[in-house]
């Protein structure tokens, strides 16, 4: 490395910029949290619908809120985060590889389709910006992608729901939600065909397969639980250096409530990675 990129790196590392696509709880944590930071990622954009612009600039200011994809990537922010919508990730996530964004998406939904899935990698392999997946509600999965260099063969993802908060999907077609007693599992798939069912209950799924074995080759068991009141995740593997199995449990927290899980900091943590001096 020559000393006039050494100084060039440097002086990208001390500037990281971010963009962000969505402005609902999890963006606005992302923001508080990186804001609370010495030396984080600088935001210099966010995205949103035109119904929520006023809402944006007020917490941010007129000058970072764009409802317009062009004007938001005429920005050229280093990273964007997508934090909206599976409908957002399909209409914008290979226009912000192609412009030169990194992206660390978040509505992994999108990626049941097998098409876009296709164009997506296709988009992040050409560059020149690079795709991230984040761990999202599970934490840390690395684990999963480290197995994937010694004999990963089975790969299982359990979600454990209040039964509540099954209401109003077609689990209520599975099971006996009102009477249930006790926790049961009511559906066994493969992650693209769950995720595709229940898009908005187990997105964090399909970064589980990613790391690990991908969305039609990865398990997924669903269950109910009328005894508790906050979500709890599962995953199970099995390879070369042995089996491993990582459960991450939710607050507990009221059904209305905003559960705050590790999606959050997650997203926080991956942009800090870019940044820190001493990566852990």
């Amino acid at each position: 490395m020559t000393v006039d990129t050494q100084t060039e790196y440097r002086k990208n590392r001390a500037t990281l910029s971010y963009g962000l696509i969505g402005f609902g709880r999890i963006g606005q944590r992302v923001v508080r949290c990186l804001a609370a930071k010495n030396g984080s990622p600088t935001l210099v954009a966010v995205l949103v619908r035109p119904e929520q612009k006023a809402a944006a600039e007020a917490a941010l200011g007129a000058s970072l809120v764009h409802t317009s994809i062009n004007s938001f990537l005429a920005i050229e922010s280093a990273v964007t985060i997508e934090c909206a919508s599976a409908t957002a990730l399909r209409n914008y996530g290979i226009s912000i590889l192609s412009s030169g964004s990194d992206l660390l998406p978040l509505s992994l939904a999108a990626l049941t389709d097998r098409d876009f899935e296709t164009d997506l990698f296709a988009a992040a392999t050409r560059g020149p910006g690079r795709l991230e997946i984040p761990a999202g509600a599970m934490g840390s999965i690395d684990f999963l992608s480290a197995a994937r260099e010694d004999a990963l063969r089975s790969v299982v993802f359990r979600a454990t729901y209040p039964a509540a908060r099954w209401r109003g999907t077609v689990a209520e077609e599975m099971i006996d939600l009102e009477n249930l007693t006790s926790a049961e599992c009511f559906y066994r798939s493969t992650v693209r065909e769950a995720v595709i069912k229940f898009p908005r209950h187990i997105n964090v799924a399909v970064g589980v397969a990613l790391a690990g074995l991908g969305l039609d080759d990865t398990r997924v068991e669903l269950f109910a639980n009328p005894l508790i009141t906050q979500a709890t995740f599962e995953v199970e593997a099995e390879a070369g250096p042995g089996p491993a199995r990582l459960t991450i449990y939710g607050r507990n927290a009221g059904l209305g409530a905003d559960p705050i899980d590790y999606t959050t900091f997650s997203l926080v943590r991956a942009l800090c990675r870019r940044t820190d001096r001493v990566i852990v």
